[in-house]
């Protein structure tokens, strides 16, 4: 299978497409097709809607500087992405939690009790 996903700009300079793309740089919708030629036959790709129906091809040409992507590379590009999210994430709240144990809870003005995770119990202001 050929692996390139990318579009051109208007030099014709090949720029990689992060994720799933929603709409091309022209303004225009992505189009889900599914690729017939001998090398990658039954592929599923996304492309400009424009180009789909002006039936761009899908090599480098002069004036193609429409989105393509292959589905499984859009998706595999979205799952990495959401890992480091997570990963991210992950280590905020272990950053969170040391503090937690570090500093404990607290007492604030009103009644509320602050935990440090963003959450706020109210305990009631006692008069």
């Amino acid at each position: 299978m050929s692996d390139s996903s990318s579009s051109t700009t208007g030099g014709g300079i090949r720029v990689r497409t992060l994720l799933i793309p929603i709409k091309c740089w022209c303004g225009e919708c992505i189009k889900e097709l599914i690729s017939k030629t001998n090398l990658n036959p039954y592929r599923r790709y996304y492309r400009c809607r424009y180009a789909a129906q002006k039936k761009v091809q899908n090599v480098v040409a002069e004036n193609d500087n429409r989105i393509f992507k292959w589905v499984d590379e859009a998706f595999t590009d979205e799952i990495q992405q959401l890992d480091y999210k997570v990963r991210m994430l992950e280590e905020e709240v272990q950053v969170l939690k040391a503090t937690i144990r570090s500093e404990g809870p607290k007492i604030m003005k009103g009644g509320c009790l602050i935990l440090g995770l963003g959450v706020v119990v109210v305990v009631g202001i006692l008069m």
